[in-house]
């Protein structure tokens, strides 16, 4: 077991709701919203809903259905039923939850994933953590790393951006997983003093590790030390770092 046990607290994060706010920003809200074609004179048939999805040139959608194109394909014909009936709740719905269902059916996949997918969803998340400390206060920063994007009462087009290129990073990810062929190996404990070694030399003090640890979601510094952590993981090169980066992505989809 890792020392590192704010991973399952503060783990909660875009990832876990990915689906839910950018089919907000697809079916309902924004420039592109299902509403503009869910009445049509004609019966939708799933081309229709894929050229839809398609013109909002969202990753994550194309990540699913270029890695995982049978599991597009049945999520299609899921939200096609519920376009045809007039549904826009529905619609949304369905694809929350279909994004959902894939991201913890393949989660299991993450140890096997190479390092430079890892390397490519941490650098997302931490890209979107940078993004959240910039724009908001400590303490929504702080309920952000417990609650994801729900803490975020109004967020911009550049933000749902942001979600969706985690999304977009992780099914890529996901796919690569799936072909690497590699071992799945847990993080070692000399794995973890190395990354704790690389956070103290990036400026991590004793105070940051503590909140961490702790997932004290009072202390108003944990958004910059947790970007610490993600830049240390990122900053580990070879064996160490790939097992950290795994263990890492494993927790936050699991989450």
């Amino acid at each position: 077991m890792s020392p590192w046990k704010w991973l399952q607290v503060v783990a909660v994060i875009p990832v876990s709701i990915i689906g839910a706010d950018v089919m907000r920003t697809m079916f309902g809200g924004g420039h592109h919203h299902y509403q503009s074609v869910a009445m049509p004179p004609r019966t939708l048939t799933t081309a229709d809903i894929d050229a839809e999805i398609r013109k909002q040139n969202l990753g994550t959608f194309e990540a699913i259905a270029r890695e995982f194109p049978d599991d597009y394909d049945a999520m299609l014909r899921k939200i096609t039923a519920a376009a045809q009936a007039g549904n826009q709740t529905e619609v949304r719905n369905i694809s929350r939850q279909a994004v959902a269902d894939l991201r913890h059916r393949y989660a299991p996949l993450l140890p096997t994933t190479p390092d430079s997918n890892a390397s490519e969803v941490l650098s997302a998340q931490l890209d979107m953590l940078n993004h959240v400390m910039a724009r908001e206060t400590p303490a929504t920063c702080n309920n952000y790393l417990r609650n994801g994007p729900d803490a975020i009462s109004a967020p911009g087009h550049d933000f749902l951006a942001d979600l969706d290129r985690i999304g977009a990073t992780l099914f890529r990810a996901f796919g690569a997983a799936k072909r690497s062929g590699l071992p799945a190996v847990a993080p070692s404990d000399q794995d973890w003093s190395l990354v704790t070694d690389i956070f103290k030399k990036i400026g991590g003090t004793p105070a940051e590790m503590e909140a961490i640890s702790n997932a004290n979601q009072d202390f108003p510094g944990l958004c910059p030390a947790m970007a610490k952590f993600y830049e240390a993981a990122l900053s580990l090169q070879g064996e160490p770092g790939w097992h950290i980066k795994t263990a890492l992505l494993r927790t936050i989809v699991k989450n």
